[in-house]
C-alpha cells in the first residue's frame, strides 16, 4: 500500500552547468503536503535521494530500509518531471 507520494522537478542551469531539483513529500492516505524543499543541487535520481533522507530523519523509515528497494516500491510512489524555468521549482 503507498504510504508517501513523491513528487520531484529537475531544472537544468544552462549557464552555470548545474541541475537542481525540489522535492515535495505528500501522505497518501490524507492527500497533506508533510515536506517540500526548493533548489537543492543534484541531478538524475538525486530527488528521491533527497526524500528518503527526510523521511529516515523523521523516523518514517529505518536507516537500512533505504537498501529495501522492494519496500520502497511498496510504500513510496515516485514522480518527476523536468521543469524549464528556476522559478518552476
Amino acid at each position: 500500500m503507498i504510504k508517501y507520494i513523491v513528487e520531484g522537478k529537475r531544472w537544468f542551469d544552462k549557464v552555470n552547468g548545474n541541475t537542481y531539483h525540489s522535492v515535495s513529500i505528500t501522505n497518501a492516505r490524507t492527500n497533506t503536503l508533510m515536506h517540500h524543499r526548493t533548489m537543492i543541487y543534484g541531478y538524475g535520481d538525486q530527488y528521491r535521494h533527497t526524500a528518503l533522507s527526510w523521511l529516515i530523519g523523521q523516523c518514517k523509515f529505518k536507516s537500512e530500509d533505504r537498501f529495501n528497494h522492494e519496500l520502497i516500491r511498496s510504500m513510496i510512489y515516485f514522480n518527476v518531471v523536468d521543469v524549464p524555468r528556476k522559478k518552476d521549482l
